[in-house]
Formats: structure tokens, C-alpha cells, sequence
């Protein structure tokens, strides 16, 4: 049930929220790198387990043993292993022009290592609103990351299988999609 994953009554304790966190930053940069095609910056922005499902699929795709698919370098090699998430995503959204209309809102903590943001449609021009002003269309998930790939440093990034379970547990449709 929807009211169980963000909207819980005031006598129930739910999910803490946080109205700055670094999560809402990364989503509308990564939709944004979906929107526009921008295969890296969507690329950088996933975990290491969505990233190696991304990359799994690519080699199975091509035929290629793992470590050839991984030893590949260049532009060409992340635009092909982030298709399936961008076709997807762009399906799930409604086409690359309805991406950028998405608001984001503030972020749930689930744990901590887990934080999700809501997707909020048709949102407009930047303002805050309250959430009985508000209907979410979708959930985006991030895990904690230590020793990410950029720099070695912790970070949150954009997770395909907590995104897909938090969606489901709030009964919205998943905003990656189903990647083939």
C-alpha cells in the first residue's frame, strides 16, 4: 500500500526525511543523463551491482566472455551497455521530453545504507509543495557506496534492484522499467 511507504499516518513512525540530501541532486542529473542521451554520466552515476548487471547483459548481448566485454574500452562500449537501462527508463517515464518534468522530493532514509526520492509528474517550475499537493509517479532508489569507482570516496548512487523492490512495496511502477 502507497500510505505504507511515505505516507505514513502521524501516529506511525515512518521513514525519516531529509529536505537536502545529495541523493535529489544525483536523480535529476541522472535523468537528465537519460533524457539526453548521455550514456557516461548515467553510467557514473549507477552502483557497481546495476553497473555489473548492465555489463552481464552487454556480454551476453555481443556473445563476449566477460573479461572481453569489461577490457573494452570508449564511448561506443558505455552508450551500448547503457541502452537497455535508457530504453527502458524512457518507456517507463513516457519519451525524453516528459523526463525533464519530473520534480524530485525530499529524501527517505530507509537505513543507512538505502534512500530513496520521489518522482513527482508534471512539476513545472522549480517550487516546494506540500506533500497533500502531491501525487508521486515513481521511486528512485540509492545505495551507499564506499570506494565508488570515482575517486575512491563514499557516494550515493542510483540502484536498480532497491529501485524495483521500494517500487513495489509502494505499488508505483518502476521509473528504470524492464531492461531486456
Amino acid at each position: 500500500m502507497i500510505r505504507s511507504l511515505f505516507r505514513r499516518p502521524a501516529r506511525e513512525k515512518g521513514y525519516r526525511v531529509e529536505y537536502e540530501h545529495p541523493t535529489q541532486a544525483i536523480a535529476s542529473a541522472f535523468l537528465r543523463s537519460i533524457a539526453d542521451d548521455d550514456a557516461a554520466g548515467a553510467f557514473e552515476l549507477l552502483s557497481g551491482e546495476t553497473r555489473g548487471m548492465l555489463e552481464g547483459l552487454h556480454a551476453a548481448r555481443e556473445m563476449l566472455a566477460l573479461h572481453e566485454a569489461a577490457a573494452a574500452d570508449g564511448a561506443d562500449r558505455l552508450r551500448a551497455v547503457v541502452a537497455p537501462l535508457r530504453d527502458a527508463a524512457l518507456a517507463a517515464l513516457g519519451g525524453a521530453s516528459r523526463v525533464g518534468t519530473f520534480g524530485v522530493s525530499a529524501a527517505r532514509l530507509v537505513d543507512r545504507r538505502t534512500v530513496y526520492v520521489l518522482l513527482l509528474p508534471e512539476f513545472g517550475e522549480e517550487r516546494i509543495v506540500s506533500e497533500a499537493d502531491w501525487r508521486p509517479a515513481h521511486l528512485l532508489a540509492f545505495v551507499h557506496e564506499s570506494g565508488a569507482p570515482r575517486g575512491g570516496s563514499s557516494e550515493w548512487l542510483v540502484d536498480l534492484g532497491r529501485t524495483a523492490a521500494l517500487s513495489a512495496e509502494a505499488q508505483l511502477p518502476d521509473p528504470l522499467g524492464v531492461i531486456r
